[in-house]
């Protein structure tokens, strides 16, 4: 979030934003990738190669690790169900719009606090699918890469 002073700093600062969008974004090639930190990151290896290898048990470890998000998320879901029910305390000037507010951001509809839970278990659920599959799709490359390599080794 920016501070903008006067109409004069705010000019300045829609310029400069103008400026770094019209700037291409360099691409990064799979040797200048370093490995990842952070917690249930999967170890990636460049090698110069322009090869990516996985580490299997780290895939794992960031699964477990993406599971244990979910059933906390879904946990804190169960909890925001109950701020989604009208409050019935007040009747002041401003307790109709508080009551309309509450139950909006308490609710399941857009901008609510259940939808927002509900969207980032989705996304969770994604994200461990998308783990699944790149895993399954690299062990059974390194599996066939390995047939095809003793293969060779008999045939020759």
């Amino acid at each position: 979030m920016a501070t903008v002073r006067d109409e004069a700093d705010a000019r300045r600062q829609l310029r400069a934003e103008h400026e770094r969008e019209k700037r291409p974004e360099p691409r990064e090639k799979a040797s200048s990738v370093a490995e990842p930190t952070g917690a249930g990151a999967a170890a990636l290896v460049a090698d110069g190669s322009d090869v990516i290898a996985l580490d299997y048990a780290e895939i794992e470890a960031a699964k477990k690790a993406l599971d244990a998000r979910h059933q906390e998320l879904s946990r804190h879901l169960e909890n925001a169900r109950e701020l989604g029910t009208p409050l019935a305390d007040g009747n002041g000037p401003v307790s109709h719009w508080m009551r309309r507010s509450f139950g909006l951001r308490g609710g399941a509809e857009a901008g609510g606090v259940q939808q927002a839970l509900e969207s980032y278990l989705a996304e969770l659920a994604s994200l461990r699918q998308t783990l699944d599959t790149v895993a399954a799709t690299h062990r059974g490359n390194d599996e066939e890469a390995a047939a095809v390599l003793r293969a060779g080794e008999r045939g020759a």
